[in-house]
């Protein structure tokens, strides 16, 4: 039958795509633009020192890089493309804040390192050095790998009033107040890592898992 439907046709409803995109709701804004710790152009220029600064110590030999993931994605990123020597990258993913945590919990390694470091010029790179616990166990891990050198470098270093006893990073980015950071990669309940500079906290926004 024209314009009709056939006999015995059923319609199926269909989702309304307004309705299955409101079912989330979209996370609170971290900061305001007067909360930036550290911007995105002296970003920019603090990597590109910081390769010339690892190239300068490490030499033009090839270096291994492992990456503390999900953090420093982002930086690891910028910093490798600005390395001149040929260069090996190995990820390990390391865990101590969960969910809307802001103060560090047990330290989880959930995906450990499985290349073979033997002899091998090492370089770990972290996105923020806090306690130190995360850096000391991920070059606790790399040392029995047997390798022939091992340098550290991050991002951030939080100026801490209790000093960490573990291990300091050779290669520092920023030195930043200690306050909970988000954006270049660092996240808050999985969120901001895409935002561009590093920003504050907003201490409504703080809350523990």
């Amino acid at each position: 039958m024209a314009g009709g439907r056939p006999p015995g046709f059923v319609e199926t409803p269909q989702p309304c795509r307004y309705h299955i995109a409101m079912r989330s709701t979209p996370p609170r804004e971290p900061a305001d633009p007067s909360t930036v710790i550290v911007s995105r152009g002296q970003i920019s220029r603090r990597v590109a020192e910081l390769a010339q600064e690892i190239a300068s110590d490490c030499g033009p030999q090839e270096l291994t890089v492992v990456a503390i993931l999900d953090g420093a994605l982002i930086f690891l990123a910028d910093l490798v493309r600005r390395l001149p020597m040929p260069l090996v990258l190995v990820t390990v993913g390391v865990r101590s804040y969960r969910g809307r945590a802001v103060t560090a919990g047990p330290l989880e390694v959930h995906r450990g390192i499985h290349t073979d470091l033997a002899g091998r010029r090492v370089l770990i790179v972290d996105d923020i050095y806090d306690t130190g616990a995360t850096l000391a166990a991920v070059m606790e891990r790399v040392a029995r790998h047997g390798p022939n050198s091992c340098r550290t470098c991050v991002l951030l270093r939080k100026r801490r009033d209790d000093e960490p006893a573990g291990p300091r990073p050779d290669f520092v980015g920023f030195d930043i107040p200690d306050v909970f950071v988000v954006g270049y990669g660092l996240d808050y309940d999985g969120r901001y890592r895409n935002l561009p500079d590093v920003v504050a906290l907003k201490r409504s926004e703080e809350g523990t898992s």
